[in-house]
């Protein structure tokens, strides 16, 4: 149906629904990060909000625990500082600078904005432009659910990134916290999950299944390819070995613990 103008009427605004395939399910959320400094520093409250995000990294890529071990249902998780120079090019919302010798290159797409920060005087539109945290997480189950994990198990830590973010009220009252995440909310265009029938726990489960099976294999035939005896009685301590996966799941804020030997 179109109104007199001709044009098709917009639907109402309503909350934006996660996507969800076989048993996963996504959110994508992106928050202005709040503008200038921290009270009583020269840090912004960006850069406080991208060293937080860094030692989280860190952390994860050195192998030590971080807060996020205690969600076993997430599958992926990123975090993206989306600047204004990134956003507004090509955009007749500012003038975006770049850096000398750029603008001279036959390559349009070559060129290297400058940073548009609101704390730097000088910037042409510095109350149109700032950045924005887009946070996407794919997991296991129902999203409600899944926050209400993040309120009572990442309380504190998740508290320490997002309050750099825009009037973020914190996770304590979860229904104020809940509210907050569904304003910020944007859709998924596309939800690809090829294995969205693998639940994290299944997942290593056959980790560890692999595991142990390579290591039968190997007590059963030596480096010289000759075979050892007592086969059967290998397979059957192998057996018993994968009886039992998991501990605490998939209660909330279960953990996952397998034997390692």
């Amino acid at each position: 149906m179109s109104d007199s103008s001709g044009a098709t009427p917009r639907k109402i605004l309503d909350w934006t629904k996660s996507k969800t395939v076989g048993g996963v399910s996504e959110i994508a959320v992106l928050v202005p990060v709040r503008r200038g400094c921290l009270p009583g520093e020269r840090r912004t409250y960006e850069e406080n909000l991208a060293a937080a995000i860094q030692n989280l990294a860190d952390r994860h890529l050195q192998g030590l625990p971080n807060e996020l071990n205690r969600i076993p249902a997430i599958h992926f998780g990123r975090m993206i500082i989306i600047r204004p120079e990134q956003y507004l090019l090509y955009s007749e919302l500012s003038d975006v600078a770049y850096y000398e010798g750029s603008e001279n290159t036959n390559l349009a797409h070559g060129k290297v904005p400058k940073p548009i920060d609101d704390y730097v005087e000088g910037e042409s539109t510095p109350a149109k432009a700032r950045s924005f945290l887009l946070t996407l997480v794919e997991f296991d189950g129902d999203l409600k659910v899944y926050m209400h994990d993040i309120a009572e198990f990442l309380a504190r830590d998740f508290d320490k990134i997002f309050v750099n973010c825009e009037d973020f009220p914190g996770t304590r009252n979860f229904e104020t916290f809940w509210l907050w995440i569904k304003r910020y909310q944007i859709n998924t265009n596309l939800f690809y999950a090829p294995y969205s029938n693998l639940t994290t726990v299944r997942i290593k489960q056959l980790e560890d299944f692999k595991r142990r099976f390579d290591a039968l294999v190997a007590r059963i035939y030596s480096p010289a390819g000759t075979r050892a005896g007592s086969i059967e009685q290998m397979f059957d301590e192998f057996v018993r070995q994968n009886e039992q996966y998991a501990r605490n799941f998939p209660t909330p804020g279960g953990l996952y613990e397998t034997d390692k030997g």
